[in-house]
């Protein structure tokens, strides 16, 4: 789609598993956020993407 990201590597931050559940509530990577939303991971983002919904979110940022 063409957008700027930034990629947040948990190890090399220093940041366990157990911070990451305490951040956003899931222990799986990647997680995805948009606009400090949690969105959830790759599987979710398909699914955005594919009802439409993405499009929508990004629009609305």
């Amino acid at each position: 789609m063409g957008l700027s990201y930034e990629e947040i590597n948990i190890e090399e931050q220093g940041i366990s598993r157990e911070e990451l559940v305490n951040i956003t509530g899931n222990h799986s990577v990647p997680q995805i956020v948009i606009n400090g939303a949690f969105i959830g991971g790759f599987d979710k983002l398909l699914q955005l993407n594919q009802s439409g919904k993405l499009k929508e979110l990004l629009a609305n940022s």
